[in-house]
């Protein structure tokens, strides 16, 4: 995104902490936000403006979807306690080993954890998905849409480069085997969505660039 468009969104508060996508769902009358990144975009201000933009406030926000749980996706949840979280039971353990137990209860023990565990039907068009790899419980968010499918993948893919050359996250846990990683890739290659939103990089559409024969 250009300078000035971010200063436009986010009122001139920019950030050097990280990028990553959080995204608004709706399906029907529900209201999901998937990851809602670092603190300081609630801190802020600058999340509940976009909301704004969109005729919303944190508290018309129905759920919350957790990829993983990496401080830079989960701690504007804050914003949204009391509501239903998803997050794979995996994570939970792995948030505490990751960090410390008042970080945990920070950003989830303020929420109504569901852990998701396997595949998860959440509404008639949304649905999670496990793509281990790039922590224990990474988990995907699939959308069906009338364009087709959208993929919401947290940091099983970070930029579209995973994704099209089938390599593993820059970033990949100690606890987790790299195979693991690429067989998620793999997972969501043949998913043939219409749209993957990574979790740092801009929404593509796979079959729009070229992927590698294998």
């Amino acid at each position: 995104m250009p300078q000035e468009t971010v200063n436009t969104v986010y009122g001139g508060n920019v950030f050097s902490l990280g990028s990553t996508n959080t995204v608004l769902i709706r399906d029907g009358d529900l209201k999901i936000v998937h990851d809602p990144s670092i603190l300081q975009l609630g801190r802020y201000g600058s999340f509940t403006k976009r909301l704004g933009e969109l005729d919303l406030k944190p508290e018309d926000i129905d759920m919350v979807i957790n990829s993983h749980c990496h401080y830079d996706h989960i701690e504007s949840n804050y914003l949204f306690r009391g509501k239903p979280l998803y997050v794979h039971e995996k994570e939970v353990e792995y948030c505490n080993r990751l960090y410390w137990p008042e970080f945990t209860d920070a950003f989830f023990g303020i929420m109504d954890v569901k852990k998701v565990r396997g595949e998860m039907k959440i509404s008639d068009n949304v649905r999670i998905i496990e793509t281990t790899g790039h922590t224990p419980g990474s988990i995907t968010t699939l959308v069906d849409t009338d364009e087709g499918l959208v993929a919401v993948v947290g940091d099983a893919v970070i930029v579209k480069e995973d994704l099209l050359g089938l390599q593993a996250p820059s970033v990949v846990t100690t606890n987790v085997q790299e195979a693991d990683a690429i067989a998620s890739l793999r997972k969501i290659r043949d998913l043939n969505a219409v749209t993957v939103i990574p979790g740092h990089d801009a929404p593509f559409c796979p079959q729009d660039l070229k992927q590698p024969t294998l």
